[in-house]
This record gives C-alpha cells, sequence and structure tokens, in this order.
C-alpha cells in the first residue's frame, strides 16, 4: 500500500433523517451494485450517520482514511478482510466490528463467495 487516498469531504447533499424515525429494518435498506450503487443511508443526523454497504463477492471499499471522520464497521452477512496502516488485513465475518478512528487507515474487501454486508456508523464531518 503506497498511497491512501484521503476522503477530506463527505457528501453534504443528503438529506438528514426524519428524527421521529428511529427503528430501521436492514433487509429492506441492502442494495448492490458498483460503488456508490451499494449503498443505502439507514439514518442521516445531526450527530452521526449510519450506512449500510454491500459488497459483491471481489468488490472493496478501497482503503482510504479521513481526516475528520471516524468510522465504526458492524458486519452483517459475507465474510472479508479490513485493511489498515502498513497493509495489515484482519479477516472478519458477521458479528465483528471494527472502529476507525479519524485520519486512520482502513479498506474493506470481500474475499468470500456470498455478499458482504455492514453498516458504517460514521461521526464527524
Amino acid at each position: 500500500m503506497d498511497e491512501v487516498k484521503v476522503i477530506a469531504t463527505r457528501f453534504t447533499d443528503r438529506p438528514k433523517t426524519d428524527p421521529n424515525a428511529r427503528i430501521f429494518k436492514i433487509e429492506d435498506h441492502i442494495k448492490i451494485g458498483e460503488a456508490y450503487n451499494r449503498s443505502s443511508r439507514l439514518y442521516v443526523g445531526d450527530d452521526f450517520r449510519a450506512t449500510l454497504i454491500t459488497l459483491s463477492p471481489g468488490q472493496a471499499q478501497e482503503t482510504h482514511k479521513h481526516p475528520e471522520t471516524s468510522h465504526a464497521w458492524f458486519i452483517v452477512s459475507g465474510k472479508g478482510e479490513v485493511e489498515m496502516e502498513g497493509g495489515k488485513r484482519v479477516a472478519i465475518e458477521p458479528g465483528w466490528f471494527s472502529v476507525h478512528p479519524r485520519d486512520s487507515v482502513h479498506g474493506l474487501y470481500n474475499t468470500g463467495s456470498e455478499n458482504l454486508t455492514y453498516i458504517a456508523l460514521s461521526v464527524g464531518k
């Protein structure tokens, strides 16, 4: 891993979720496709965002970092590898979660034969 993509700004045009909507069914938000077509906003609020992302076999959330955003990834289904600083890769599966503080290197790769679905909880810009 030579150069890591820096994502300095997030989408600012996302509408906020109705503050009265507090319960969400994960299954209703699963989307499959390329790049930004594979994610669904579960919740967008002032304090945090929750996004459901599905990676087909062989797809990846390419390794990157955010100077002003922290993430926690909760694995819902499928198997893969999380990549961190120095190219370190750790296998993950349902029931695992990973934490990526702001400005830390993180990426997720679907290494299995089924879809890999996870929830990304984001705090910060």
